[in-house]
């Protein structure tokens, strides 16, 4: 990824809606070649998506410590819950990371079902920073 290509994936992470001519003005370059190069860059699979950031009033990070070996069990059941924002298979602190977006009551609803595969620490977000 050359200089050009960080400047616009940088301005997309602040606008995503920016259209390529808008992109171009700022980086030196044609809203064409900009599109061009943000086209290489989904096919490189440098920029994954595009979306749009949503405030929750909850949010909470979840190390899981697994009880066995029913990985892909417990991965099927996790993916079912709609305010799971991320799964991450970890190394080190738990075998699992999960990034939520419960209400309390959901939450533990879904630590019920985490409980039949796993022990668990709970974190919850007081507030974002950056």
């Amino acid at each position: 990824m050359d200089k050009k290509d960080r400047a616009i994936v940088d301005l997309l992470k602040i606008n995503s809606r920016m259209s390529w001519k808008e992109v171009g003005e700022k980086v030196f370059l044609s809203g064409q070649a900009v599109g061009l190069r943000v086209q290489s860059l989904l096919d490189r699979g440098v920029i994954e998506r595009f979306t749009v950031s949503e405030y929750y009033e909850s949010e909470q990070f979840i190390t899981i410590y697994m009880n066995g070996s029913r990985f892909e069990e417990f991965e099927n059941m996790v993916s079912r819950f709609a305010a799971v924002e991320a799964l991450h298979k970890i190394t080190g602190d738990g075998c699992y990371f999960i990034h939520t977006r419960f209400a309390a009551a959901e939450l533990e609803q879904f630590l019920q079902q985490v409980a039949l595969y796993a022990r668990y620490k709970v974190s919850h977000n007081l507030r974002r920073i950056k």
